[in-house]
């Protein structure tokens, strides 16, 4: 096989084949040599990029934490709650949109916290958008002086059960994500107001 491929480019085009790979066919199917066959390359040619599958599996996670992260800042809302309830909304619909990448990002088994460094720095780069809404509604007056870094731990423990609990098919109906989240989040937080109709145009009886 031969490839018209630049050294730069191979990798960026290795990680999107690699992204189309898993979102159509799950995790087994990201193997260096389909990825090699639908890129029509040698296979060494990607081991310049990727040492072995577990190093692109790793690459392809810690894009997925750039991805969530970059939605997660995405969110604009004047108030502290409302930005709050907005980022776990954007937290369940990046996992709805992307099943098989969640997976993965959330894989400790195939993906041991330590073993990739850049991954776990990834990771903790998405956390840290949560933890800064927290510490806005906190700034707020929302939280009734709770503690910080358990309150943190708790959204994301909530939003990530959530997330599981819909693209496991676990919930009647993905379309009320939105307004269950704004409904969890809220009970999570005493301190904030309670939803109402009007506010809520998500809200599902």
């Amino acid at each position: 096989m031969s490839s018209t491929y630049h050294h730069g480019d191979l990798y960026r085009q290795a990680l999107e084949q690699a992204q189309t790979l898993l979102h159509e066919d799950g995790v087994a199917a990201v193997t260096l040599r389909a990825l090699a066959r639908r890129l029509q390359v040698t296979a060494p040619a990607l081991y310049r990029h990727f040492r072995n599958r577990d190093s692109l599996l790793a690459a392809l996670a810690e894009h997925g934490f750039l991805k969530l992260r970059q939605q997660l800042l995405a969110v604009q809302r004047d108030d502290a709650l409302e930005r709050l309830t907005g980022i776990g909304q954007a937290y369940i619909a990046f996992a709805q949109a992307r099943p098989n990448l969640y997976r993965l990002m959330f894989g400790g088994q195939l993906l041991p916290r330590g073993a990739h460094p850049d991954l776990d720095t990834a990771g903790l780069g998405a956390f840290a958008v949560l933890q800064k809404s927290i510490d806005d509604a906190l700034a707020a007056d929302y939280l009734n002086g709770q503690p910080a870094g358990p309150l943190a731990a708790a959204a994301w423990s909530l939003v990530h059960g959530f997330a599981e609990l819909t693209i496991d098919g676990h919930l009647p109906d993905e379309q009320q994500a939105p307004g269950l989240a704004a409904l969890v989040t809220r009970l999570l937080l005493p301190g904030g107001p309670p939803s109402d109709d009007n506010n809520n145009p998500q809200h599902q009886p």
